[in-house]
């Protein structure tokens, strides 16, 4: 379907941009998913032909008035972000600029899908993030989050897989923030694993603990240690994260039947010892296609 549409795309495209204007919410939410669809086509295209024009113009539409835009928008321009890569270096100070100007101006659900398009970023341009102007920008609404969200608040996971790959691009650019995310993430596992031990001696008691906030903890620890370094040394050495990992593999069949969470303590372990700051393939893979539905 792809190559049928091929030839009509260097007239469509400039439509569907206008069509991000239309006075109608609808037609300005489809347009955004529509573009979205082609964004791989779009940036293989000279980047002021349509790629600026659809980035200016999905920005504005972040912070469109209306919700349903708001939401198709960010999950357009994450898509947007994946295709394009470091073709947006140019352009971080604006994009920095809209998307923590969105903080102020999103609500719950849409602030999730925030966290995702911020993280996107931070996976697609890399160490070009690492720079004085874009973190005075990018990190303090990011801590601000971080510190009103309780730890058992859900809201916790997309925060700490954005802050993964923030953490990731940063490299030393996050030192000045690394001590209270890296203990918080300790303090994490260190709950999650003592539920676990309360609900194995007493299941009539207790119930089994959500293992997701560590499995995010632990992500995010993974990021810091590939994104600080030989940095993080220091926060290893002053903390008991290499026993608590041992026991998270001693616990994790009893807590729950899935085998996803071992290989994820491995890694993080690997991640986490000495030398331990070795480039991961690939980027976080996301789902976007619920941002759409009704």
């Amino acid at each position: 379907c792809m190559q049928g549409m091929v030839p009509y795309l260097p007239e469509l495209i400039p439509h569907l941009i206008q069509c991000l204007s239309d006075k109608k919410a609808l037609v300005r939410s489809i347009a955004c998913w529509t573009l979205s669809r082609y964004a791989h086509w779009v940036v293989s295209q000279p980047p002021d032909m349509h790629l600026k024009p659809l980035m200016t113009e999905l920005l504005k539409r972040i912070l469109d008035g209306n919700k349903r835009v708001q939401e198709a928008a960010c999950s357009a321009f994450a898509t947007l972000e994946e295709e394009a890569c470091t073709e947006l270096v140019p352009y971080l100070s604006y994009i920095l600029d809209t998307l923590v100007f969105a903080f102020g101006k999103y609500q719950h659900k849409n602030l999730l899908i925030l966290y995702d398009a911020i993280g996107t970023l931070a996976d697609s341009v890399g160490h070009h993030l690492n720079q004085p102007e874009y973190i005075q920008k990018l990190m303090p609404p990011l801590i601000q989050k971080w510190n009103e969200l309780k730890d058992e608040d859900k809201d916790l996971f997309p925060l700490l897989e954005c802050l993964s790959s923030v953490a990731t691009a940063l490299q030393s650019g996050f030192l000045p923030y690394c001590e209270p995310v890296y203990q918080r993430c300790v303090t994490l596992v260190q709950k999650t694993l003592a539920q676990a031990m309360m609900y194995t001696q007493h299941p009539e008691q207790y119930e089994a603990p959500d293992k997701d906030f560590m499995i995010v903890a632990l992500d995010l620890l993974s990021g810091l240690a590939e994104g600080l370094g030989g940095h993080v040394e220091q926060l290893v050495a002053r903390s008991n994260i290499m026993t608590l990992l041992f026991q998270c593999m001693q616990v994790g069949g009893n807590v729950d039947s899935g085998d996803t969470q071992q290989p994820m303590w491995a890694a993080s372990g690997g991640d986490s010892g000495p030398g331990c700051a070795q480039k991961k393939s690939g980027k976080r893979g996301r789902d976007r296609s619920n941002y759409f539905k009704e």
